[in-house]
């Protein structure tokens, strides 16, 4: 009996160490599995930029026309005489709404300079997962910031929207989160792949680009209420937050998380201006001709002149779209849904430019030695500044929405002229120094960012005054004429 229980118990605990194994190799097999799903992928970051830029774009349009609309509301107070929908076209209002929409911008934009930084930095010690978090709550805290102000403007006055502006800037907002992404994907992807998950990424974000702006006029449209759009985008971001925290793999390991917080050197604002010392370098020569050409004044300056064009790139793009919506409000009586018409049909020439235009060029490139290439590049960005040229001159001229939307047709074609500089930028460098020169272009874009809604909106303002609003597009093809003139300089 003993025996028989000794045998018995001894199968049993075989048998239960025969199912445990089993059970535990089920496991092991289900953990790999989910381990393989949980692991770091460009596939995470593809719906992530969608639905991001989604959000983000469906509550563009909707923030300049809230503003505009309470910069009427405002004046209408202080002068109880009006009372007309129509006055809210008068001039010193429509100058009014000019100024809240260029220190939203602006006060945004510097809040962004000074933090991009340090957070990129905080990125490498706590994770990436870190800055979508932090970066999505910033853009809540805004947007509830923008719903506050809605309700109680007469009690905290309309300048409260630029403290969510900040707060938002601070905390990073989209460009952070845009910046993480790109950190996100080079975590997970090797170098060879890269440039193509970069490539699958900004063509997701124009996806995402193309559906928003549509899709927040039309909530605005089918709720009779420009607050509508503010709500549902907080609750999606809280969906959006829920799943980056909880379901989005982190992509840096704890391990390397401690060995960079160890290693790296501290942030300090003094830096923010530091990558530009790669603008003094000469240009790197790859053969005879390159040695003569640095002998020229041209160029020496290759580099700098290259700044100076992207330079005027920028202070002309960050603000276009807050100048168009203001003006095409007044000249065409556009609502959310037009200004979403017309954003989606400019992020989607943008996306079909990308994906179509360039590569082709690429595949152009690809064909010849790296001088032709860079010749390429070059012929590219002038071919761009020239679409840039044409595109303002018909926003000026344009008489009619059907001439206004043929003119962002022409003028979203221009988005080749980015790479273009970009590749010519590391083209004239050592490869060792891309990452230098990518920060310098970075810093170019800031600055850029800051300048350009300062300019463009009191020439606005300007034009609003003597009647004659298209001057900023004139402006704007004036500058890109003299960017086409330098560009003739680039050897």
């Amino acid at each position: 009996m003993a025996s028989t229980s000794y045998n018995d118990t001894d199968l049993n605990s075989q048998d239960v160490s025969e199912t445990s194994y089993l059970l535990d190799d089920n496991d092991n097999v289900q953990k790999s599995w989910l381990e393989r799903l949980r692991r770091p992928h460009l596939l995470w970051m593809i719906p992530f930029s969608i639905t991001l830029s989604i959000i983000m774009t469906s509550i563009e349009a909707p923030i300049i026309h809230f503003i505009s609309d309470l910069a009427c509301k405002e004046f209408k107070e202080q002068h109880k005489n009006l009372s007309n929908d129509y006055d809210c076209n008068l001039r010193e209002i429509r100058i009014l709404a000019s100024n809240y929409v260029m220190w939203y911008a602006t006060l945004s934009h510097i809040a962004v300079t000074l933090s991009i930084g340090y957070l990129s930095t905080l990125s490498d010690y706590f994770g990436r997962k870190f800055i979508f978090r932090l970066s999505t709550f910033g853009i809540i805290l805004g947007i509830i910031n923008i719903i506050i102000v809605a309700h109680y403007w007469r009690i905290v006055g309309i300048k409260m929207l630029y403290v969510g502006s900040i707060i938002q800037g601070l905390l990073g907002g989209v460009i952070a989160i845009n910046t993480a992404c790109h950190a996100y994907l080079s975590d997970c992807t090797s170098s060879e792949n890269r440039s193509v998950a970069f490539g699958l990424m900004h063509a997701s974000a124009f996806c995402g680009m193309a559906i928003g702006p549509t899709l927040g006029g039309l909530i605005v449209k089918v709720t009779g209420s420009i607050l509508s759009v503010f709500y549902i985008a907080i609750g999606a971001l809280i969906i959006f937050l829920f799943v980056v925290s909880f379901i989005v793999p982190e992509s840096v390991s704890s391990n390397i998380r401690e060995l960079n917080y160890s290693t790296s050197p501290p942030t300090s604002f003094s830096h923010i201006f530091s990558p530009l010392t790669i603008l003094t370098r000469l240009p790197v020569e790859i053969g005879d001709s390159d040695r003569n050409r640095n002998r020229s004044w041209r160029g020496k300056n290759t580099i700098y002149i290259l700044a100076v064009i992207y330079f005027i790139y920028r202070i002309s793009q960050a603000a276009q779209n807050e100048i168009i919506n203001l003006y095409t409000k007044y000249k065409f009586d556009w609502t959310s849904l037009e200004n979403g018409y017309f954003l989606s049909l400019q992020a989607f020439t943008r996306f079909i430019a990308l994906i179509v235009l360039l590569p082709l060029l690429r595949l152009i490139r690809s064909r010849y030695q790296s001088s032709y290439a860079r010749s390429l590049d070059i012929w590219t960005m002038r071919g761009g500044l020239i679409m840039e040229i044409i595109g303002f001159i018909l926003f000026a001229i344009a008489a009619k929405p059907f001439w206004f939307y043929f003119a962002c047709v022409i003028n979203s074609l221009a988005t080749i002229t980015s790479p273009a500089m970009r590749s010519l930028f590391t083209t004239y460098v050592l490869p060792t120094q891309a990452g230098q020169i990518l920060g310098a272009i970075s810093v170019i874009e800031s600055v850029g960012s800051i300048l350009s809604p300062l300019w463009m909106n009191k020439l606005y303002n300007q034009g609003v005054n003597y009647g004659i609003e298209e001057i900023v597009f004139w402006a704007n093809a004036g500058i890109f004429i003299a960017s086409l003139a330098l560009g003739s300089l680039i050897l």
